[in-house]
């Protein structure tokens, strides 16, 4: 077996990491990415930016060193304690996106990794309060917080999210003011339901409905919000309608194991 090890020296804020990979598995991984690239940029009209966000939970930080040294700096991540792992592996000039369900008890662990860029999922003013009190404690110096509030267009019980204008209002206030200094405000982000995700069709009424929410903050408020919509199945649909980013894992990095079987290395 081919193996090819990476190592980075103490420049330009880039620690020294050797993760080792695979160079058959890179020449896979860096293909479906193109692939999945290519998909994305084709939907995209005119002048208009959507990232690709990597979506890398349960994949081995072997996986996201291979897509670092393709050029990829965007990378998504469900789980607290995964992130926390591969943050400490991995290149320091990586852009770490927070994506899945956020509890309270975990937004001090998540603050302070230095290089977290977002957090996608707030979805009260409690966790967006001690999302900035953790990170003005523990790192100060480092980015604020990418924040977008997650609305829950599709009403389903078992999603996170919100759907009351006045929590929605009250978070966005907190976010303009000055009393969050570690913390700011990106955009909103949904998850669209399974049926209409599958559904063939230039519109997603999901995704409709967070673009009507983008329309009236932005109107109260005198933002412009970004929106975080689209995943595999839907995202041709997102672009469409407007969304700043999609979130892609299984197509960039193929099915994922069990979690109880997921490595770090």
């Amino acid at each position: 077996m081919s193996l090819r090890r990476a190592l980075y020296t103490v420049m330009s804020g880039v620690a020294k990491r050797e993760v080792a990979y695979d160079s058959v598995r890179q020449k896979q991984l860096v293909s479906q990415f193109l692939e999945v690239e290519n998909r994305v940029q084709s939907e995209v009209n005119g002048s208009k930016s959507v990232l690709l966000l990597a979506v890398s939970k349960l994949k081995p930080a072997s996986d996201v060193q291979i897509l670092y040294d393709h050029g990829v700096r965007d990378f998504g991540e469900n789980y607290v304690q995964e992130l926390i792992e591969k943050a400490e592996l991995l290149p320091t000039d990586i852009r770490w996106h927070f994506i899945g369900g956020l509890q309270t008890n975990k937004c001090k662990d998540l603050a302070k990794v230095p290089n977290l860029f977002s957090v996608e999922t707030v979805d009260s003013l409690k966790k967006a309060k001690k999302l900035n009190e953790a990170r003005g404690k523990y790192q100060p110096d480092a980015n604020a917080i990418s924040c977008n509030i997650q609305i829950n267009t599709s009403q389903e019980d078992q999603k996170s999210g919100l759907v009351d204008e006045d929590e929605v209002y009250e978070i966005v206030k907190f976010f303009l003011s000055e009393d969050a200094k570690f913390v700011k405000l990106n955009g909103l982000m949904t998850i669209g339901s399974w049926e209409v995700s599958h559904e063939e069709g230039e519109e997603n009424k999901d995704f409709s409905k967070l673009v009507e929410w983008k329309s009236k903050i932005d109107s109260k408020f005198g933002t412009d919000l970004k929106l975080s919509m689209g995943m595999s199945a839907d995202f041709k649909q997102a672009i469409r309608q407007g969304t700043s980013e999609v979130r892609i894992g299984t197509d960039i990095f193929g099915t994922r194991p069990p979690k109880n079987e997921a490595r770090i290395l």
